[in-house]
């Protein structure tokens, strides 16, 4: 009789232990669920720190955080408003992709080809696009990267060719010796009106190419153009204030009412420029002066 009571004993406990486990399991349940309505982009969050040659986007996920990836594969893929945080992603293939809405925030893109992608109202935060190893950047050429937003980034190296690049903004950020020869800043309203637009600001430029590019009343303030090359560039216009201005090529270039007020003007031969209308203080006039050999002397100075 003992035995038998000992023995209901011992299964009432087990069954209170089931219950007790059933019960704390649905009100983590519940919990979770909670905090998913309350946070949604956390509800959709995968961490992992091995590196991963897959990524399957399930359906309502928004956010990719902490992981790293390498030889992705999403050509002609469509995975629109993604956002990858503390992400590693390199030699990967999004050529032809449509990524609109993209979002990238302090993540490491090294040799990724964005090649014909559509990127519109991306916007990349403290990211880099450069190997600096290999000194190689990533490849944006003839990409859709209309109103996108590049901040404190480091895209040196990177190829815009031929980009879509309307409305884009580069602030704050390093973009040494990227190419953006016949990169379209420009919204063509008809045949016979058009403007550009861009915010490229506070940004080092130096050794990169923009050949051919309108960027007429655009703000190019506080930026470094250091060896840079302007043929057949149109700067009409364009916010120069405060920039270190020092092309290396310039034959065509249009600057015809730009502001230069505050930038240092260097390697500039004036007389090969038409700079009708272009904005200077008066302490810029001596660079000028002097480059059309101009000799000047004090007011009331006898001649000799």
């Amino acid at each position: 009789m003992s035995n038998k009571t000992d023995a209901d004993k011992r299964i009432t406990r087990t069954l209170e232990k089931i219950k007790n486990s059933i019960a704390k399991k649905a009100q983590m349940e519940a919990e979770t669920k909670e905090g998913s309505k309350a946070n949604p982009d956390t509800a959709n969050t995968v961490i992992s720190t091995e590196p991963e040659e897959n990524l399957i986007i399930h359906p309502g996920t928004t956010l990719i955080t902490g992981r790293k990836f390498i030889n992705l594969n999403w050509v002609k893929k469509d995975h629109q408003g993604l956002t990858f945080r503390n992400c590693t992603i390199s030699n990967s293939n999004f050529s032809a992709s449509n990524l609109d809405g993209l979002r990238l925030e302090n993540c490491n893109i090294f040799h990724t080809n964005f090649e014909k992608a559509s990127i519109q109202d991306g916007f990349f935060e403290d990211c880099i696009f450069y190997e600096k190893q290999n000194q190689h950047g990533c490849n944006f050429s003839f990409a859709d990267l209309r109103r996108t937003e590049f901040h404190r980034c480091n895209i040196s190296m990177n190829d815009f060719k031929r980009a879509n690049v309307f409305q884009i903004t580069i602030d704050d950020s390093r973009a040494q010796g990227c190419n953006f020869q016949f990169a379209n800043f420009v919204n063509v309203v008809s045949r016979t009106v058009l403007f550009s637009s861009a915010n490229l600001t506070k940004t080092d430029f130096r050794y990169s190419d923009f050949e051919a590019v309108y960027l007429q009343k655009c703000d190019l303030s506080e930026s470094k153009f250091v060896a840079v090359i302007l043929s057949r560039a149109n700067l009409e216009e364009a916010n120069l204030t405060g920039s270190d201005f020092a092309p290396k090529e310039y034959d065509g270039l249009s600057i015809f009412k730009a502001d230069l007020r505050n930038a240092e003007i260097r390697n500039i031969d004036v007389r090969k420029l038409d700079f009708s209308g272009v904005k200077i203080f008066e302490w810029q006039q001596e660079f000028f002066i002097e480059n059309l050999g101009i000799i000047t002397y004090p007011d009331k100075t006898q001649p000799s």
